[in-house]
């Protein structure tokens, strides 16, 4: 970072309110990984079973996916500091009250509503805090701001995704307690931003119209057409091979092992968070005059093929640079 780009950075942090913001979503960002982790183990632990364990990574994973588009919505229409302050003192509850319906011995589904739940507060989360920081920071230091959110975002997401297998190895269940502190830090930190917000009702009819809007744009559109459904095929593909990797490491690099493979699960977590930063910051600038198509196609392509050597993975260390590779590959085809 030159010296002006660090003029420029500090010139951002400089805002109370931008660094409550940065804070916080340091905080919270920290903490994903280990609600996704522990979900695993416990669900590892408690049945054996590979598919009640890749149910149970789905849980935590895809709601992001389904209700992102609406979660912004609702933080439009509430306002995006008090959504996402509605959304950290929600999850501090569903997540915390995990390892209590556990240790009651309840059905493990209470414990996935729970988990659910917070996803869903995570969708409408992550929306409203890239569209607060526009309101809190000057035109001048928007672009250093918003490089700041994505560059520290990435570095937790790896930092986290370790802390979150050494925690669980560490002290089980009672890790869901951890993540419901992050929440509660991330919620205090964004109580600290003045910011006055009016509320509004939400029209999901009208919402509802907008996307069926959307659909019929893309569906006269050849190209857009094509590409949106080869996206979506390549796309739901993706939550299944996630949903699958615990109970590979568990089962075959982990030894039946719950302790052993949530710290290797944490691993592999930081191992594709590692591929995506390194595809994002180094290869997408040198794969910018490339035709978008081809590069699409080939990032698939080279996804799949990683996926496929991943099952023939002989050792946790080859497995883990499989896991390096399809970080990078995730971002080939994300980007463009």
């Amino acid at each position: 970072m030159t010296s002006r780009q660090e003029a420029v950075t500090l010139g951002a942090l400089r805002s109370p309110s931008f660094a409550a913001l940065w804070l916080a979503q340091l905080a919270s960002r920290f903490g994903d990984p280990i609600t996704l982790v522990a979900l695993a183990y416990v669900s590892y632990v408690q049945t054996g079973s590979a598919l009640i364990t890749a149910l149970a990574v789905v849980i935590a994973t895809v709601p992001n996916a389904l209700f992102g588009m609406f979660g912004g919505a609702i933080a439009d229409a509430v306002g995006h500091r008090r959504a996402m302050i509605v959304c950290d003192f929600g999850r501090v509850l569903l997540v915390g009250t995990v390892p209590v319906v556990l240790t009651l011995g309840l059905p493990l589904l209470v414990a996935y509503v729970l988990v659910f739940a917070a996803a869903v507060c995570g969708a409408v989360f992550n929306p409203a805090r890239l569209a607060l920081v526009p309101r809190i920071v000057s035109l001048r230091d928007l672009p250093a701001a918003n490089s700041l959110i994505y560059s520290t975002d990435r570095t937790v997401e790896v930092v986290g995704a370790v802390a979150a297998g050494l925690l669980v190895a560490s002290i089980g269940d009672r890790a869901f307690y951890v993540d419901a502190l992050s929440f509660l830090a991330s919620g205090l930190l964004l109580l600290r931003i003045p910011l006055g917000e009016d509320a509004r009702s939400i029209a999901f009819r009208s919402l509802g119209r907008e996307t069926l809007e959307g659909v019929r744009f893309l569906w006269g559109h050849a190209v857009l057409r094509a590409n949106t459904l080869l996206s979506l095929a390549c796309q739901l593909s993706i939550p299944v091979v996630s949903s699958l990797a615990p109970s590979l490491i568990f089962r075959r690099f982990a030894g039946g092992n719950a302790e052993l493979g949530a710290s290797l699960f944490g691993a592999a977590e930081a191992a594709i968070a590692v591929g995506a930063v390194f595809g994002g910051v180094y290869l997408g600038p040198r794969l910018a005059h490339l035709r978008k198509g081809r590069l699409i196609l080939g990032g698939f392509a080279i996804y799949g093929l990683v996926l496929v050597t991943l099952a023939l993975a002989p050792t946790f260390e080859v497995a883990l640079l499989l896991f390096v590779l399809g970080g990078v590959a995730n971002v080939v085809f994300y980007v463009p």
